[in-house]
């Protein structure tokens, strides 16, 4: 089995912070293009109205509102509508990753160079406890990146044009 030297304290929560300063990065990219995109979806003449409304939104009601006119607009093109129910099943998923980092607790154990993340107070009924190595952090990471590239190609490929 190969062995990793143990990274110093420091190190380890500093290639940690780099990785969730990527994963926030990333959401805010992802955030702002979904509010766009969402705006973007109602005439023109409507989008001062559009982009007020918007801006108010949290990011879960942003991506349940474009879902909703992605699924409905492309109703009829099988491929596009799969294409975008891949895409919206990976965003929740990513919206819950972020959520949980957002508003968990952080901690290291260095021996076993893993992060420690976990959501609620201690010994509460639904308290999740998730241990990464950094690897697998900078893995979930490229992931939520992979996503944001995504929702740009799927926009492209597939718009939500206004009703």
């Amino acid at each position: 089995m190969d062995m990793m030297p143990i990274l110093p304290e420091t190190e380890l929560e500093a290639m940690a912070a780099q990785h969730l300063g990527r994963l926030l990065f990333v959401f805010g990219r992802l955030e702002m293009n979904l509010g766009l995109a969402l705006v973007h979806a109602w005439p023109e003449n409507e989008s001062g109205v559009e982009t007020a409304r918007v801006d108010k939104l949290s990011f879960g009601d942003k991506l349940k509102e474009f879902e909703a006119a992605a699924l409905s607009r492309h109703a009829d093109d099988e491929q596009a509508l799969a294409r975008w129910m891949a895409w919206f099943a990976a965003a929740h998923a990513l919206r819950k990753l972020r959520n949980d980092f957002a508003h968990g607790r952080w901690g290291f154990q260095h021996a076993q160079e893993q992060i420690v993340h976990v959501s609620s107070l201690p010994d509460g009924p639904n308290q999740e406890v998730q241990r990464y190595t950094l690897d697998e952090f900078a893995a979930r990471v490229a992931e939520a990146e992979e996503l944001s590239e995504k929702f740009y190609t799927l926009t492209m490929l597939h718009p939500v044009d206004p009703v």
